[in-house]
């Protein structure tokens, strides 16, 4: 196997998206999705058959092996998380957070994904649906307020409460 480079990547992702849509996925279909020309989908797609990710007759149909499937699930599944907190987290544009999220997931390390998931979890379990912090980051990014004095009063405001209570 000569590993996989985050172009080879996207080759995966893309048989997989195709092969969802179509049965058949052709040499052509690729080339036409990643805005290449033929004999370069063939190059790829050489490599992919080495590696054991994709199995293919002679002038024939694409299909990715029970290898190639996993590893395009778990890169789409990736790129949709780091999308999700783009979009929702941050609020990026769609366009933004997706062309984004696919640059990140090929160099993304698994420990710092899992931390993705988890603070993903973690604001989804807020009692409050949106944490305050998110709400002051929202306005810290409208309205460039660089002290972000709301925050820093509502975080002490929270403080002082917890401490009274735990007395």
């Amino acid at each position: 196997m000569s590993g996989l480079t985050p172009r080879k990547e996207d080759y995966i992702k893309a048989i997989y998206k195709l092969s969802e849509r179509n049965r058949a996925v052709r040499v052509k279909d690729i080339a036409q999705v990643m805005g290449v020309r033929a004999p370069t989908v063939v190059g790829i797609v050489s490599m992919l058959k080495e590696d054991g990710y994709v199995e293919q007759e002679p002038y024939g149909y694409l299909e990715l092996t029970a290898l190639g499937r996993e590893k395009a699930k778990t890169l789409i599944q990736k790129e949709q998380l780091i999308y999700k907190f783009f979009e929702d987290v941050l609020e990026l544009p769609s366009d933004e957070a997706k062309d984004n999220a696919c640059a990140i997931e090929h160099y993304i390390s698994p420990i710092c994904l899992e931390r993705f998931l988890s603070f993903i979890e973690f604001l989804s379990t807020c009692p409050h649906a949106k944490p305050k912090f998110l709400e002051h980051f929202r306005k810290f990014i409208n309205d460039g307020d660089d002290k972000n004095l709301a925050c820093v009063a509502c975080c002490c405001h929270e403080m002082s409460r917890e401490s009274e209570v735990a007395q």
